[in-house]
C-alpha cells in the first residue's frame, strides 16, 4: 500500500470513520483554530506552503471577501501554476498513486481545463473529454469555444474492455444522473489493478446519498431539493448537481466491480489544503 504524507488519511468504510470521531474532532478544533487565527493575522490573505502541483515553495491565495466564508477548495491559488487547492491535491494524490496502478492509458474526464492542461504536461498520452450534448459519437473531436475536443458520456464510454491504466473524475460525477451506469463504465474499461481516482460532494457524516434532482418518466429533470448550479468551463450557465455522495459510494463501487475501495482525505496547512478535509474516492480494479 501507497505511503502517504502527513495530513492524508485513507478510510476503509463508514464504520472505520465513526470510531474515529473523538480523535477527529479534536484535530478539526485545531484545524479550525489555525484557520480563524491565521484569517485574523493574514493582511493579505495568502498562506506560504509548498506547492505540490508545480514542485516548490510558494504562496496561496485566497479569494473572496473579508467576513465571508471562504470557499477553500476553489481558493488558494498558487502564484507560480495557479492551481487551486482543489486541482493541487487532486494532482498531488495521483502523483502518489500513480506508480501503484495498471500500466496503461490514463483517461481525465475534463479537457477544457487548467488542471487537464497541468496534468497532459505530465502525462504526454493522457485521454481528456468533455460531454458534449446528446447525439454526438463518442470518442469524435469538437470544435467548442476554439478547442478540439473529444467527447464522451462516461455513462457509456468509447473506450474499449480493460483498456486503461487509471481514470481520473474529479467533480464529475455529481452532475450525471445515472451514476452507477458511470461507475459500471469505469470497471468495465480499467485492466485490472487499475485505479479510479475521483471527487464529488462527500457528506464524511453520511451513509446514504443525498439525491437533489433525478430524470422523470417523461425525461425531464424532477427536482426534489432545490437546485445547485456548479461552474461549467463549457458554460456561463453552470452544470446541475444531481446527487451530494456519502459513504454508500463505495458500496456502489463494490457493485461495479472494483476489487477494492477506500477514501483518502486531506487536510494540510504545508501544502495549501484548508477548510473541510478533501475527500477523495478511490477505487482498485
Amino acid at each position: 500500500m501507497t505511503d502517504l504524507p502527513h495530513g492524508f488519511l485513507r478510510w476503509k468504510s463508514y464504520a472505520e470513520f465513526a470510531g474515529a470521531q473523538a480523535l477527529l474532532a479534536q484535530e478539526w478544533r485545531g484545524q479550525q483554530a489555525f484557520q480563524q487565527q491565521w484569517l485574523a493575522n493574514a493582511r493579505e490573505r495568502v498562506l506560504g506552503g509548498w506547492c505540490a502541483a508545480c514542485g516548490r515553495d510558494a504562496l496561496f491565495a485566497l479569494d473572496g471577501a473579508v467576513g465571508e466564508e471562504p470557499n477553500w477548495r476553489e481558493s488558494l491559488t498558487c502564484n507560480h501554476c495557479g492551481m487551486t487547492a482543489r486541482w493541487r491535491s487532486s494532482a498531488h494524490l495521483y502523483a502518489l498513486l500513480a506508480g501503484a496502478h495498471a500500466p496503461g492509458p490514463v483517461y481525465m474526464t475534463e479537457q477544457a481545463t487548467p488542471l487537464h492542461a497541468l496534468m497532459r504536461a505530465r502525462l504526454p498520452g493522457l485521454i481528456g473529454s468533455e460531454y458534449l450534448g446528446p447525439g454526438v459519437a463518442g470518442g469524435a473531436l469538437v470544435e467548442r469555444h476554439g478547442l478540439s475536443l473529444r467527447h464522451e458520456d462516461v455513462t457509456a464510454l468509447s473506450m474499449a474492455d480493460a483498456s486503461l491504466g487509471a481514470i481520473l473524475s474529479f467533480d464529475v460525477l455529481e452532475h450525471v444522473p445515472d451514476w452507477r451506469a458511470a461507475l459500471r463504465e469505469f470497471a468495465r474499461t480499467l485492466k485490472p489493478g487499475g485505479l479510479l481516482l475521483l471527487t464529488a460532494p462527500f457528506h464524511f457524516g453520511a451513509r446514504d446519498t443525498v439525491v437533489r434532482a433525478r430524470i422523470g418518466a417523461d425525461g425531464g429533470i424532477e427536482h426534489l431539493l432545490p437546485p445547485v448550479y456548479h461552474g461549467d468551463p463549457l458554460s456561463t450557465d453552470g452544470v446541475l448537481c444531481y446527487q451530494e455522495f456519502a459513504w454508500d459510494l463505495l458500496d456502489a463501487l463494490a457493485a461495479a466491480g472494483f476489487a477494492r475501495t477506500e477514501v483518502i482525505s486531506c487536510w494540510s496547512a504545508a501544502y495549501g489544503y484548508l477548510g473541510g478535509v478533501h475527500p477523495f474516492i478511490v477505487g482498485w480494479r
